[in-house]
């Protein structure tokens, strides 16, 4: 992301296009990792200070908060909203959010699995098809915004592809899952 979007308070460029969430699966994978993390990163930590003299108690302390760092910005991330409106494009939450305006934008690929939104000057947004729901609305929903679009009949570059955070994501908050439950059962086997 490149650009700040506007202050807390300060409204849009008008009447949205579309807005966008992201996919079901993606979102309650993120919330109960983070249920799960916090759980078990809570059991980890009591273990970690009951053991406050013993050499293993800073890393039984800080495992926890390693993992709830990544779960809380996994699920940040999934619970980010995708808005499309005359003056462009916007990627974040209510309060704050990264925009890229009409006038900074080059163009907009379209293609059967993601979207790029390319800037003048700065980084190409990627929008992977795995991230949002309704994907396949977007196009229009661009259209209809009267952004400069420009459509593709193949899927996006393999570069493209791993830029997007979708399916990577997952997996990372898959492994933290794992990480937190591993590191509450070598706290309990102590």
């Amino acid at each position: 992301m490149s650009a700040v979007d506007a202050p807390p308070g300060v409204a849009f460029a008008g009447v949205a296009a579309g807005e966008f969430v992201s996919r079901r699966w993606p979102r309650l994978l993120a919330a109960r990792v983070m249920i799960l993390v916090v759980i078990t990163g809570a059991g980890t930590a009591a273990v970690g200070i009951k053991r406050a003299p013993s050499a293993s108690a800073e890393m039984l302390l800080m495992v926890p908060l390693v993992c709830w760092s990544v779960a809380g910005v996994g699920l940040a991330v999934r619970r980010a909203r995708l808005r499309v409106d005359r003056d462009g494009v916007r990627w974040g939450w209510n309060d704050i959010g990264f925009r890229v305006t009409r006038d900074r934008m080059k163009k907009i690929d379209l293609y059967r699995d993601a979207i790029a939104v390319r800037q003048r000057r700065g980084s190409t947004w990627y929008l992977s098809a795995h991230d949002w729901d309704l994907f396949q609305r977007m196009a229009s929903v661009l259209r209809r915004a009267g952004l400069p679009v420009e459509t593709h009949e193949r899927r996006a570059p393999f570069g493209a592809r791993l830029q997007s955070y979708g399916i990577v994501l997952d997996l990372l908050l898959l492994a933290d899952a794992a990480a937190s439950v591993f590191a509450l059962g070598v706290a309990l086997g102590l």
